[in-house]
């Protein structure tokens, strides 16, 4: 009987293993949203990293580094820690940054762009690409990391920041 059971847990583990191998290495991420304000100041808010508390999602975020337009940072949410630090910046229109945590590495890019004929409106384009760093991680990222959800509550976090502003104005 325990024959059966072991062979039955050594099978199981073979056919995760099996699908793990077969899930790519690297998830790419792309979401989009019209926010209700000109790009300089939807670009002030996302690359403003001292002013971060609208974003609920968040349980800290620590500004570690600060050298010109380069900034590292560390953001936790839910006891999980991820290191950032800025790639480039060019006002107004691109934004991106690299991530570094213990299940993998990745990178962040948004573009902003004004709509035309929009009254003050921008085309937020974000893209998150992640690359697990072994099998473990990526079964365990496939299975818990919605990286769309992330995404959505990001940009309804940004949506209701700007909204909070036009409000104060």
């Amino acid at each position: 009987m325990s024959y059966i059971i072991l062979s039955g847990l050594l099978l199981l583990v073979l056919v995760v293993v099996v699908i793990g191998t077969f899930l790519p290495r690297i998830r790419t991420e792309t979401k989009q949203c019209i926010l209700n304000a000109h790009v300089n100041v939807v670009f002030a808010i996302v690359t403003n990293n001292q002013e971060w508390h609208y974003r609920n999602s968040l349980d800290d975020l620590e500004i570690i580094r600060t050298q010109g337009d380069i900034e590292e940072w560390e953001e936790t949410a839910n006891g999980i820690t991820i290191r950032f630090k800025t790639l480039e910046k060019r006002p107004h229109s691109f934004y991106s940054f690299e991530m570094d945590s213990k299940m993998f590495t990745g990178k962040w890019q948004a573009t902003f762009e004004p709509m035309e004929g929009g009254g003050g409106k921008t085309l937020f384009t974000a893209t998150e690409k992640i690359e697990y760093k072994n099998l473990f991680y990526r079964l365990v990222g496939y299975a818990f990391m919605d990286l769309n959800k992330f995404m959505t509550t990001y940009q309804e976090e940004l949506t209701v920041r700007i909204e909070l502003e036009k409000a104060e104005q």
